[in-house]
């Protein structure tokens, strides 16, 4: 059987916020936080996000540095100052160029394994310069950022343009994100089997094939590769698939 072509996210897949300078920064305003703490919390507001879309609800108010800091403080002035300070440092250096070495570990795994890849991310333009410097771009045959191609997850048109450039069919590909309503809805609609990346359980109860990081990914794509479990969104949440 031919190897499958590997399609993935950026951000919570491959990257990953600056955890070390997050906890720094909490520690100068007085919040002593735990970087896994940080790390739980960013997957959680994901959750919330697509938890608010599924229930046509509200559950996260502002913006994600918002909903990060608010939930280590009661301090609205502090929350403001912390988001200026991050928002800062971002423009200086992308506040999401960090990657762990499980990561780079598991790419050289499924390059030596003789699996291709390509990243499909939404991003505002740096997600190839983010790959750089983490050392994830060269185990990439392509990068698609979001702000360059003009259109975003969960758009299929995305994923159909990546498939027309590596001149792949849908069958052919895989996809592995961590936003359910961004990444599985996409890729869903672009008739692409998709893995859901959910490292802490917040979606347990949900529909589709679930690991909780990439490490796992070869084992995956050892199991039937045909089941519904790859399309949600087409055998169990059909009638959300095309509003």
């Amino acid at each position: 059987m031919k190897k499958p072509y590997i399609l993935l996210d950026a951000g919570g897949t491959l990257v990953f916020p600056d955890l070390l300078w997050l906890s720094d920064l909490m520690r100068k305003y007085g919040i002593n936080v735990k970087e896994e703490d940080i790390l739980k919390r960013v997957y959680e507001i994901d959750y919330l996000i697509d938890k608010s879309m599924k229930d046509r609800i509200t559950l996260i108010e502002g913006n994600l540095l918002e909903a990060l800091f608010g939930a280590f403080t009661s301090s609205k002035e502090t929350v403001k100052i912390l988001v200026e300070k991050a928002n800062e440092r971002d423009r200086v250096k992308n506040l999401w160029a960090y990657t762990f070495d499980w990561v780079i570990d598991t790419l050289k795994t499924l390059k030596e394994m003789g699996y291709s890849m390509s990243v499909i991310s939404n991003s505002d333009g740096r997600v190839e310069e983010v790959l750089e410097e983490t050392g994830i771009a060269p185990f990439m045959d392509k990068i698609y950022d979001s702000q360059i191609v003009g259109v975003e997850k969960p758009d299929p048109a995305i994923f159909k343009k990546a498939l027309g450039d590596l001149s792949i069919s849908a069958e052919e590909a895989i996809f592995f994100g961590d936003m359910f309503y961004t990444d599985i809805l996409g890729a869903n609609r672009a008739g692409i089997r998709a893995v859901h990346i959910d490292p802490f359980g917040f979606y347990r109860e949900w529909p589709g094939e679930r690991i909780k990081n990439i490490s796992f990914i070869s084992d995956v794509i050892k199991k039937d590769l045909s089941s519904r479990q790859f399309f949600p969104f087409i055998y169990e949440l059909s009638y959300e698939l095309n509003e």
